[in-house]
This record gives C-alpha cells, structure tokens and sequence, in this order.
C-alpha cells in the first residue's frame, strides 16, 4: 500500500484509466482494487457500485489480455466481498470525501488482501463456483460486526 496519501484527482484519474482500459496491467494491484471499491460506493451507492466493477472488471481484463475464465480473471464472490466491506466501512465514516475514506480505509485492518480467508476455506473461495456467482461463507458468517471484533 502506498505510503503517500492520495489526492481526489489520482484517485478519479484511476478511474478513468481502469473504466477506459488504458491502466497498466501491473498499476492493477490489490490496493487498485480498493479504490474502485471506495471510489464507486462513495459515487455510485452500493448496488451501482457492483454493477459498475462487475462490468468494468470484466471489460479491464479483456483488454489487458486476461481472460475471464472459470480459472482466473473476474471473480464474482471476492468481488461482492469488497464491495461490501468498502460500503460497510463507508458507513462508518462521517466526512465522505474521497480521498479522506480512502486514506483511512487504507490505514485499517480492512484491506488485508487474506481478508476473506477468514471467512471462505481456500476450497470454497477459488472454486469455480465461487468465481461465477457469489457464494455464501463456509467459516464465519459476514457481518461487520464480525470483521470488526478481530485483532
């Protein structure tokens, strides 16, 4: 994760360069990820949030030359997860600018990239099952609660 925080011009310039497909494969990293997932619920609410990267996520993948495939590319579960963890999160957050979220989303417990080890086996979550449609934690339940109760 980046030490510096970023500016609401680097994170809608991301954007851009996702939704357009001219972001470098190598700039989609885990914490790219997550600025989708702050940036969309922050401007587009949950639901449209979903809808949005579930399409863009896809269409990014084609375009760098990842396929989307029962064995790699999109995944719709671990997709779902971060959608709802960055709209939980934002729940918690009274000043909604996006840069302010992001920075402070970025800094917590949240983003650990294991994170949904926690809640899926291995098995369940890199199933093909799991990557085309959302499935339900074989671990633990998902509720905030849950998440935020661990050290």
């Amino acid at each position: 994760m980046t030490n510096t925080p970023l500016t609401e011009k680097d994170i809608l310039d991301l954007l851009h360069q996702f939704e357009s497909c001219t972001l470098p494969k190598p700039a989609w990293t885990h914490e790219a990820h997550l600025i989708v997932a702050i940036a969309y619920n922050l401007l587009y609410g949950k639901t449209a949030a979903l809808d949005r990267a579930r399409k863009n996520i896809s269409r990014y993948n084609e375009a760098v030359g990842t396929p989307n495939t029962d064995h790699s590319g999109y995944h719709e579960t671990i997709t779902c997860f971060w959608i709802w963890l960055a709209d939980c999160f934002l729940q918690t957050q009274e000043d909604k600018s996006i840069p302010v979220v992001y920075d402070a989303f970025i800094r917590s417990r949240y983003t650990d990239k294991q994170l949904p080890l926690r809640y899926y086996s291995a098995v369940l979550l890199f199933s093909t099952t799991a990557r085309r449609a959302l499935v339900e934690p074989d671990i633990s339940p998902l509720n905030m609660a849950n998440i935020a109760a661990e050290k």
